[in-house]
């Protein structure tokens, strides 16, 4: 008897709880409550807002939705040039493709990105801005990469699958120049108890936030380095 019991308070507790939850998850989805932008993991990415707790599920989101994701890039501050989509043949191709040509922090070289590879960045970017300026106490004033778009295969090796390269869906980041003068460089910081490789281990660890998978020093010695990004299926934080 005292089980029946037991039991009939425990499903008591679950109904108790479980109700207003549903009720005010229904209440968001269908808009009767509004909640500040990037907060649920449906809807379209704001890239002007705070990330939120989901923000990589809503830019993989982007992928699916190739016209909104174009529509999400448009309503940003973010500047750039649409690519001629290039049918992807031996691996190598590019699809719903821009050109970035001013973001929040500039760029060594130009980027040529997947266009929700460009909304990631774009959110990067204001994410290592702070990053810097509080183990830096100064402000980026560019991103140094190594590539973007590339029909190359993983590791540029002669065989084998090809990279995200090979899509736009990628880029290789080896060092930041600040404002102060300062240049802070994966291959020399990376690792060094210092406010530069502090940075560097918040650059690592905001990218596995936002990207699905990153390689850094830590993975081998072929990303001794840079930073590896990509939006590929592979989730993959080292």
């Amino acid at each position: 008897m005292s089980g029946r019991r037991r039991k009939s308070g425990w499903g008591a507790l679950f109904t108790l709880l479980a109700v207003p939850a549903v009720a005010f998850s229904l209440a968001v989805y269908l808009g009767m409550l509004r909640l500040p932008p990037n907060l649920t993991p449906w809807g379209v990415i704001d890239i002007e807002q705070p990330p939120g707790p989901f923000v990589r599920m809503r830019i993989n989101g982007l992928a699916l939705a190739q016209d909104q994701c174009l529509v999400t890039l448009a309503k940003s501050d973010l500047e750039y040039k649409r690519i001629a989509n290039r049918p992807v043949r031996n691996g190598c191709g590019l699809s719903n493709g821009v050109s970035i040509t001013r973001s929040n922090v500039p760029y060594n070289g130009g980027v040529m990105a997947s266009c929700p590879m460009a909304a990631a960045l774009y959110v990067y970017e204001r994410v290592l801005q702070d990053a810097a300026r509080q183990e830096l106490g100064s402000e980026l004033t560019r991103i140094h990469h190594v590539g973007t778009y590339a029909c190359r295969n993983i590791n540029g090796a002669a065989g084998g699958r090809r990279s995200q390269h090979a899509t736009a869906n990628a880029i290789d980041v080896s060092a930041f120049s600040l404002a102060d003068g300062r240049k802070v460089s994966v291959l020399r910081d990376w690792g060094a108890d210092t406010p530069e490789g502090r940075f560097l281990e918040q650059v690592r660890d905001h990218g596995c936030v936002l990207f699905n998978t990153v390689l850094g020093p830590e993975y081998n010695a072929r990303h001794r380095d840079h930073f590896h990004l990509d939006l590929g299926r592979t989730r993959i934080c080292r």
